[in-house]
This record gives structure tokens, C-alpha cells and sequence, in this order.
């Protein structure tokens, strides 16, 4: 797997995990901190798989990448 691949695989990953604890944090009322903190991350990866691309990222690429993931241990 590419540079682009991992940190958009990674990037995505961190930013649907941010949406749950965001969700979870709301339900329980608790401080936002860990949701923010895994969305600063998330976006660190997505602008590194901007960086690392060479036609900006195609957020289509998403499924592929996991897909790709996925079959690497079959």
C-alpha cells in the first residue's frame, strides 16, 4: 500500500471513530476532549494523504482502500 492509501485509510478511520465518541460523549455527558482530540488526528492524516497525492485527495478512493486493507490478510 501507498503513503496516499495508508494515511487516507488511517485519516478515515480516525475521523468516523471521532463521529462515534462525539455521539457517545453527548449521550453520557461527558467533556468532548477525547472526540476532539481523535478528530485533530483524523485531519492530520487526511491532510497528509493531501500532501502525499498527486491530484489532491478522491474521497471515492475510501472504500477501495479498505477493500484493499482487507484482502492483504486473505
Amino acid at each position: 500500500m501507498s503513503k496516499y492509501e495508508m494515511f487516507l485509510l488511517g485519516g478515515s478511520s480516525m475521523a468516523v471513530f471521532a463521529i462515534l465518541l462525539l455521539f457517545s460523549a453527548g449521550a453520557h455527558d461527558q467533556p468532548l476532549r477525547k472526540s476532539m482530540a481523535f478528530f485533530l488526528l483524523g485531519a492530520g492524516l487526511l491532510y497528509m494523504a493531501d500532501v502525499n497525492s498527486s491530484g489532491g485527495i478522491v474521497f471515492s478512493d475510501v472504500p477501495g482502500v479498505f477493500v484493499k486493507f482487507v484482502t492483504m490478510f486473505f
